[in-house]
């Protein structure tokens, strides 16, 4: 048992005690202190330490068990979760020496400083949530039915066809015929005007805001994105020194017009710092699943090109939508030297591809390639390869629209059983696009607390407020994902989800 759990509390702070214990505990896990197995201290025995509540270290317990860090194990004590993968960011040690010359003039890399909000959960590993037969876990594909036949097949072609050069260290810029194929499907499907030149590829998505940040934040600049918005995003920019802006969204998306007053309402410094970049999910907000308008695409382009600041377009799933006419890129309306677009495969094929890429406005193709050097001097040229003959076979187009029947057809039935097991006791939003959508439920019970019951009957649902930073929510919202679950899996799931919701109820458990 973890002795003496070192946690400080601040009673005189605006933070609930709860999400105070919820976060430190969160950081020991995923800093490795504290380890998979070990146990942590029995509730009471927390409370009595820390002067509180033992109802409090409760709360923070169930919080931190419905979204898979903990387990507790009534009678034996609670435990850091098994086959737990966690993998905490890290910054880049200051002894690197970067050739500054080999940047544009105009560009330079920031001194990098711990992010000022390290509270959210990373991603969960696969692995951790394999036992839990109905987990509704959102942004993962259909493991099932990849076409891996298909797939061996363009491995073994770049086999026969490998020479020196694609076995030994590729450039940094990744696979000429890949960035090709990308370049080619985002001219047809996407309506970007980009050539190979423009693109880098990156180990996934990630890599590259990462890198954009090292580029273009210095301590002190202020970064807009999306509220709510993914944790990982506080994270990325907060490294780099950046004041991170949430500005609310709205049906037509991030509301433009609120940019100016959420800095000043949320910047404690009296000097703002200048904006250098603003971050929008356009095709499918996450995780409110809403499209950006284009009368509201063109108010963000007008509005960057003012305070002379870049847009980076996150298209992580725009491959699937239902519902609705498909607009084109962001990036693909006429504003390409203003707007940076970053895509990646791990939602269409599969997360440990991890391919991904930038589309990068030409003066800053060469920075970026400057910093990537750094940071894994290469992208596995194999793979990429790989995935070129994959998309130039036409084999990509096809398992996309495969998909896309089947994601519709899973959708479809999340909506109806949300519908019949809860009838006007829920709102969804963002269904007609993505892998996921976002439930809110009319009871008073915690998001926390119903995912925590639910566990009981195997089932996993999302809280959703990790994700929301200002925008104020009345009730219990989820993000649920429906692609990796067969329709019978997605009818049973919510079946059991709306009877751990009816236990909260009927019990009064509304919270710890």
């Amino acid at each position: 048992m973890v002795q003496g759990l070192f946690i400080q509390l601040d009673k005189k702070s605006t933070i609930p005690l709860n999400r105070q214990i919820y976060e430190q505990i969160q950081k020991l896990i995923v800093s490795g202190t504290l380890q998979k197995h070990e146990a942590l201290p029995p509730t009471r025995q927390l409370s009595e330490q820390l002067e509180i509540s033992r109802s409090v270290v409760i709360q923070a317990y169930e919080q931190l068990q419905a979204e898979g860090y903990l387990i507790m194990k009534k009678g034996s004590g609670t435990f850091v979760a098994d086959n737990t993968a966690f993998h905490p960011l890290s910054s880049v040690s200051p002894e690197l020496d970067v050739n500054l010359k080999t940047l544009d003039s105009t560009l330079s890399l920031p001194a990098l400083s711990l992010p000022t909000n390290y509270n959210n959960p990373p991603e969960e590993s696969t692995e951790a949530s394999s036992s839990i037969p109905f987990d509704f876990r959102h942004g993962v594909p259909a493991w099932d039915v990849f076409p891996m036949d298909v797939w061996q097949k363009s491995l073994v072609r770049t086999c026969r066809k490998s020479t020196p050069a694609l076995l030994g260290y590729g450039p940094a810029e990744g696979s000429m015929n890949l960035r090709r194929e990308i370049a080619r499907l985002l001219r047809s499907s996407r309506s970007i005007p980009v050539t190979a030149d423009q693109i880098v590829m990156t180990t996934g998505a990630t890599q590259a805001l990462d890198i954009l940040a090292r580029l273009l934040i210095r301590p002190g600049d202020q970064v807009v994105v999306e509220d709510p918005a993914h944790s990982i995003l506080s994270e990325i920019f907060g490294y780099s020194g950046a004041r991170v802006i949430s500005v609310p969204v709205d049906r037509e998306g991030l509301s433009v017009n609120h940019i100016y007053s959420q800095m000043k309402k949320q910047n404690t410094s009296s000097n703002l710092g200048q904006t250098k970049l603003i971050y929008v999910t356009p095709s499918h907000q996450f995780p409110l699943g809403v499209t950006m308008s284009l009368e509201r695409r063109h108010e963000l382009i007008r509005w960057a090109e003012r305070e002379d600041a870049y847009i980076i377009e996150d298209d992580y799933d725009s491959e699937y939508r239902y519902e609705g006419y498909k607009l084109s890129a962001l990036a693909g309306l006429g504003a390409s030297e203003r707007i940076i677009y970053v895509g990646s495969f791990s939602k269409i094929l599969f997360p440990a591809l991890r391919i991904g890429y930038a589309v990068l406005p030409r003066p800053l193709v060469q920075p970026f390639l400057s910093i990537k050097r750094i940071a894994d001097r290469m992208s596995p040229s194999f793979e990429q390869e790989a995935l070129a003959d994959f998309i130039s076979n036409g084999q990509y187009a096809k398992h996309v629209n495969q998909m896309g029947k089947l994601y519709a057809a899973r959708r479809a039935r999340l909506v109806r059983s949300l519908k019949h097991q809860f009838g006007r006791k829920v709102k969804i939003f963002g269904d007609q696009a993505g892998l996921h959508l976002l439930l809110e439920v009319d009871c008073d019970a915690s998001e926390h607390v119903i995912a925590s019951r639910s566990l009981n009957y195997g089932v996993k649902v999302y809280p959703a407020g990790v994700y929301f930073t200002h925008t104020k929510r009345d009730k219990p919202t989820f993000i649920l994902g429906y692609s990796n679950l067969s329709e019978e899996q997605i009818d049973e799931g919510i079946q059991k989800f709306a009877q751990a919701v009816t236990d909260c109820v009927s019990r009064n458990i509304f919270s710890a």
